[in-house]
């Protein structure tokens, strides 16, 4: 630290050589360099996805994209022709590879194949669509299925894989259809991923422009002026930068946690370590230094401590990489990165700024700080601590554990609907295709079976999975070949396997490729979580090895998106928990080091544990389900919530050595430290709280757990932890030497006070 302090004072061109230095890299990144292939944003790896599409692609049955229709009555003639047309102007855009509606299902005998609903305008008697009404309504392969059970829902199934041409073909159908009083939305697996990423696409930069306002605003109500706002800033700005450059650089452009809530959180972190610099160097300043000096002390008594507080911040992030979910582990990789350069940034560019031209028109005031003020009056929260240290210890354990324990019942879970607008027509017309018609994800059972395979033998398979789905509970009507069997007229016709030779190919490579010796059994699935299914598809997987056991040769897998996010989601929950443990223990770890002590290791463990436990609480309170984002915020608000602990430690170490009582030594972190947290604890709540304007729900739950995490980390510091420094406050030390330069016994600490407690 004295190193880079005398470049900052001494050497300023060197200085700002450095700085020009580090900024290589994150332009090379804006310039279009990469060291690593850029990743595409999603949760779910990408060769994971291809492999299920080319599954998918095997048959004819796929429908990313569904138009939800309703009215009081479709079977009326203008409304058939309005949807006849809009269904063959869906089907001539570019990329759509079917389209399947009700008005497909023909009926077939030997010799001929009709439409049970008439193709042509003049055939749309009132007569035929009675009657065409009365058989649709109850065949198996339209009944909830293509329509709902009162007649009133009606969906057409678009197979197509081009996001871009979902808007094009909800208009078309609208064009077609809102004149005949049908109303029409879109929804669908690959309507759902565009609505989240042209939501992702305007909260990214929406966000940013707010967080960094935000920041200014601050900025003017702290330092008042122009000049002491550029210097504190620099720093920050320059940090973002870096980060953002650094995204680019490494791959992580699309990355969705890193575009949106990396940027904000990297801002107020800078301007959290820039306002300790600045404030001290005014401090400074009106004590009486020259500027050199002034500048020179303020990073050799705030700079050590911001270190230790960007080292254990990128601990916290950097444990996100050892997730096997690349989305995750960059993730950690590009936070953690983005930590340490924003600590140089501000480190370098505020201090050289100060030196500058600029820092000599910085206006200096000589009156107190209104936080400070506000914690003197406050400071009889700090005798109370002290007095009654064990009952408000204990007290704070049981806080502790009470919230660990409302923790425990946090489930794992994720969810479609979490991940788009709840505003959005998308996310209503899934939720109304699960009241209706079962829901709009799939199920898919795929069967293999070995050559040499009689017909019968495939349908009895076929026929036996269809009944282990039917059994399940929240699993809709399974549909296989031998549903489709039903077009044919006469009894028994599905498990007449013959038929199958004389079914249209549109509807037999819906569910049957005996090309392939591959079969399908589907069936439909509400929006109702992981934590609901795992249950399911694990009995179900146990009852079809079962099944494959009694018919040697075949074989069933699961071909499913929910079963492919479920088994990468619950993963990946797991795995950040995991790292959040390895991250604790390395970051108190760490503190022990810092502090040579393991006594304040230890003391440091509940205040920071408690905010964590906390905010898990919060989130139980909002709804059971942990999702992802809600798994991040553990690990990196445990690196953000140190912060505070390792500033009060500091100080509260060098008031030990200034040969004061624990009591005393608290009474003087709290006024003075203790304004110092409150306002950054402020600004990175305030910071943080634009995430919650986001229009993404896992964005708004990490928001809101990572603020109810600084406010109890405050308060945790403030209360909790003069406590235990009051019962457990270890020997009395000898006053500190001026040249003491053990690593974290600041010299002078980062807040020196007069007699009277003001901040200087």
């Amino acid at each position: 630290m004295k190193l880079l302090a005398l470049i900052c004072v001494d050497h300023r061109r060197l200085g700002w050589l450095l700085v020009l230095l580090l900024s290589i890299p994150p332009t090379l990144g804006v310039l279009g360099y990469r060291v690593a292939k850029p990743l595409p944003a999603g949760w779910v790896p990408e060769e994971v996805m291809d492999a299920l599409r080319e599954s998918e692609g095997q048959f004819k049955s796929s429908a990313p994209v569904v138009l939800v229709l309703e009215c009081e009555e479709f079977f009326q003639r203008d409304r058939v022709i309005a949807i006849q047309n809009a269904v063959a102007a869906i089907r001539e855009l570019p990329d759509v590879e079917q389209v399947t509606w009700m008005g497909d299902i023909p009926e077939v005998t030997f010799r001929q194949q009709t439409l049970l609903l008439p193709e042509s305008a003049a055939e749309l008697t009132g007569e035929n669509l009675s009657t065409a009404r009365q058989r649709l309504m109850t065949h198996p392969l339209v009944a909830e299925n293509m329509i709902s059970a009162d007649g009133r829902t009606a969906l057409l199934l678009v197979n197509t894989q081009e996001k871009i041409r979902v808007h094009e073909i909800r208009a078309t159908a609208i064009q077609y259809l809102d004149p005949v009083g049908i109303r029409t939305r879109v929804t669908g697996t690959l309507a759902l991923y565009d609505i989240h990423d042209r939501a992702l696409a305007s909260d990214h930069i929406r966000i940013q422009l707010l967080a960094y306002g935000l920041v200014g605003l601050l900025q003017v109500l702290i330092f008042r002026k122009p000049m002491a706002i550029i210097v504190a800033c620099g720093g920050p700005v320059v940090g973002v930068a870096w980060t953002l450059g650094w995204l680019l650089l490494i791959g992580q452009g699309e990355n969705e946690l890193a575009k949106i809530i990396l940027p904000v959180m990297i801002v107020m972190i800078g301007f959290t370590d820039g306002v300790h610099v600045v404030v001290r160097i005014r401090q400074l300043r009106t004590a009486g230094a020259n500027l050199r000096d002034s500048i020179y002390d303020a990073l050799m008594q705030t700079g050590p401590a911001c270190l230790l507080t960007s080292i254990t911040t990128a601990i916290g992030f950097g444990s996100l990489m050892l997730s096997k979910s690349e989305m995750i582990a960059g993730f950690g990789r590009v936070s953690a990165i983005g930590v340490i350069v924003t600590f140089f940034a501000v480190i370098l560019v505020s201090p050289l700024l100060a030196g500058s031209w600029v820092g000599q028109r910085m206006d200096v005031s000589a009156q107190r700080d209104p936080l400070s003020r506000l914690m003197n009056r406050f400071v009889g929260i700090i005798s109370f601590s002290s007095r009654y240290a064990k009952l408000v210890t204990i007290a704070g354990i049981v806080i502790t554990v009470s919230c660990l324990a409302a923790c425990s019942q946090l489930v794992p879970d994720d969810r479609v609907s979490n991940r788009v607008p709840p505003d959005c027509e998308e996310w209503h017309a899934m939720r109304h295709c699960d009241e209706h018609v079962g829901g709009i994800r799939y199920l898919r059972l795929m069967v293999h079976w070995p050559e040499q395979t009689l017909r019968k033998d495939v349908w009895t398979f076929i026929r036996e999975c269809e009944e282990l789905v039917a059994k399940q509970e929240h699993l809709g009507r399974p549909m296989s070949i031998r549903t489709t069997l039903s077009v044919f007229k006469g009894p028994d016709r599905q498990d007449n396997s013959v038929l199958a030779n004389q079914l249209p190919d549109d509807l037999k490579e819906q569910f049957y490729r005996p090309d392939l010796r591959l079969a399908l059994v589907v069936t439909r699935m509400r929006d109702l979580g992981i934590a609901k299914f795992d249950p399911i598809f694990e009995q179900m997987q146990s009852e079809l090895r079962e099944l494959e056991a009694a018919h040697p040769g075949f074989h069933v897998e699961f071909v499913s998106d929910v079963v492919i996010e479920g088994r990468v989601v619950s993963q990946m929950i797991a795995e950040l928990l995991d790292s959040l443990t390895m991250a604790a223990v390395i970051i108190f770890g760490v503190l022990a080091l810092a502090f040579r002590s393991l006594r304040l290791g230890l003391i440091s463990i509940m205040p920071n544990v408690m905010p964590l436990a906390a905010s898990g609480t919060i989130r139980l309170w909002f709804g059971s389900d942990l999702g992802i984002a809600g798994a991040c915020s553990f690990a990196i608000c445990l690196g953000i919530a140190v912060d505070d602990t390792i500033h009060y430690l500091v100080h509260f170490q060098h008031e030990r050595r200034q040969g004061h009582s624990p009591l005393v030594a608290n009474q003087r972190c709290f006024t003075t430290v203790g304004s110092a947290l409150l306002m950054t604890t402020v600004v990175m709540a305030a910071g943080l709280c634009t995430v919650m304007t986001s229009r993404l729900p896992p964005h708004v739950n990490f928001a809101v757990m990572a603020c109810t995490t600084l406010v109890v980390a405050l308060a945790a510091d403030l209360l909790f932890l003069p406590a235990l420094l009051t019962l457990f406050p270890g020997k009395a030390v000898a006053p500190e030497r001026e040249s003491d330069s053990s690593a974290f016994a600041i010299a002078g600490g980062p807040c020196p006070v007069q007699s009277t407690g003001e901040i200087l």
